[in-house]
This record gives structure tokens, C-alpha cells and sequence, in this order.
């Protein structure tokens, strides 16, 4: 498997084809032919917006929202197991809640106890693929490798048949190839409602206010246990908010659940 790409490179890439879509395009408008030149305009435009804007459909459906007639709503978290994975754990039992884990392969393969716990307390246990590594420039063969090397990660971790059919793809950026071989390889792609910034470490305060904002029927909202990009650094912020979540979901009348038990995929 190659080396992950990095958000950074990514953007940089994606600039790179955008520069050259809009030189094209102004050499279409040059020459009189200007259908052409918005043509291109308008493709490079909807290209970039499927690929980086989460929910969007070009590049294949996702999965982000359950009904608004159910009072419930979804906790998930991205990029772990990690140093707080195990502690976020403990905040959630305590509350009565369960969620659901978009867990990367290669951090299953370095906390497999944790795994293994996710799935005996009625977690739910998704992917989201093996290295964090971006997908937008990536092949079907580069994903569905992603999606196998999980699969067995988190096989040996806790037994078959335990990793749901539910890929969220690092930072929910997509490429044309990644929903055919999500597909192929027998997936839903899922997205969220909305993204509290967690990473940013705000406050727990902060974070417990935005997604006490974002929660209503049907949310899912976006959290993370863990640094995709630095597995070892703890996410202490996000597990101080979870009680304060819990406390505004109970006040508005919803019930946490699993994103499977919310989202007809």
C-alpha cells in the first residue's frame, strides 16, 4: 500500500488541476468558443465540489441523516482507537449511550482490546479505511485495499462479522473511484449533519454547545477519539464534553443511538 495522502497534498493537487481547468478554459473563451470554456468552468466546479464537500452526490449517494418523525439522534466518532478511545468509553457506558466508531485499520491493529470492548458494549463498529490517508487522486484498487486491509484489522481484533457495511472516507473527501469501490466491495458511504471542530480543541464547553445546537431528530453528529494524523495524541477535550451532550440530548427528549439504528442505508 503507498504512502497516505495528506490533506495538504491533496488541496495542493486539486489547486494544480483547477489552474490548469481554468487555463484551458480561457483558451476556449479565446478562440470565441465560450459554451466550451463555461463548460469546463462548470465541470471543474461540481468535480471540486464533489470531492471535498461531504454529502455531496456526484461521486455516489452517502448515508447522513435518519428520519426527523424519531426523536434520536447519532453519536459518532472518527480516526481511533486512540489514547482517549478507552475513557471515552467509560464516559458513555456511564451515560447509557451507545455510538458509533468509524475506526481507522491501523489503529485496530495497535489497540485490538479496544475494539474488541467496542463491540461487547454494543458499539457500533464502521471504517474508515487504513491510514487516513485522503482518497480524492486514489483508484479503485488503492480503496478497496484500504477497505480490506480494515476488514481484517478488525477481524483479528474481535472476530468476523463485526465491522458494519458503513465507510466514511477520511475528512469525507471522495474521488470518483471511491464510491465504485466502496460499492464493489459491499459498503454505504456515510457522511454526518454536522462536524463540531473537536480537533480545533475548543473547550469542552465549546464543544458541548455546538453539538447541543446541531442535536434534533435525526442528526448525526461528527466527533473524534482520536488524530488521524497523530495517533498518539489524546483527545481529552472531546471526552470532557460527552456528559454535557448526553445532558442536552435528554433535555430536548433524544435518544443517542448507533448511526446503524438511526440511518436506513
Amino acid at each position: 500500500m503507498t504512502a497516505p495522502m495528506k490533506k495538504r497534498d491533496a488541496v495542493q493537487r486539486a489547486v494544480v488541476v483547477g489552474i490548469g481547468a481554468a487555463a484551458a478554459a480561457a483558451g476556449f473563451a479565446a478562440r470565441g468558443r465560450h459554451i466550451a470554456a463555461a463548460g469546463i468552468v462548470a465541470g471543474a466546479s461540481a468535480l471540486g465540489a464533489a470531492a471535498f464537500v461531504p454529502s455531496a452526490p456526484l461521486f455516489g449517494p452517502t448515508v447522513r441523516k435518519g428520519a426527523t418523525t424519531r426523536a434520536a439522534a447519532a453519536l459518532t466518532f472518527d480516526d481511533g482507537p486512540g489514547p482517549s478511545t478507552s475513557a471515552l468509553l467509560d464516559v458513555l457506558a456511564d451515560e447509557g449511550v451507545t455510538a458509533t466508531f468509524f475506526v481507522l485499520g491501523r489503529q485496530a491493529r495497535e489497540y485490538p482490546d479496544v475494539i474488541a470492548r467496542m463491540h461487547r458494549e454494543g458499539h457500533q463498529i464502521a471504517s474508515h479505511g487504513y491510514d487516513h490517508g485522503i482518497l480524492i487522486f486514489r483508484g479503485v484498487r488503492h480503496v478497496t485495499a484500504q477497505l480490506r486491509a480494515t476488514e481484517r484489522a478488525v477481524r483479528e481484533a474481535v472476530g468476523p462479522d463485526v465491522l458494519t457495511p458503513l465507510f466514511r472516507a477520511p475528512h469525507g473527501f471522495r474521488g470518483p473511484a471511491t464510491w465504485a469501490a466502496a460499492h464493489r466491495c459491499g459498503y454505504h458511504m456515510a457522511a454526518w449533519t454536522t462536524g463540531v471542530f473537536d480537533t480545533a480543541e475548543p473547550g469542552i464547553p465549546a464543544i458541548v454547545e455546538r453539538a447541543a445546537r446541531a442535536l434534533s431528530p435525526g442528526a448525526v453528529i461528527l466527533l473524534h477519539d482520536a488524530d488521524g494524523w497523530d495517533p498518539a495524541r489524546a483527545r481529552p477535550q472531546t471526552v470532557g464534553a460527552i456528559p454535557g451532550i448526553c445532558a442536552a440530548a435528554r433535555e430536548r427528549g433524544l435518544a443517542l443511538v448507533r448511526m446503524d439504528e438511526l440511518v436506513a442505508a
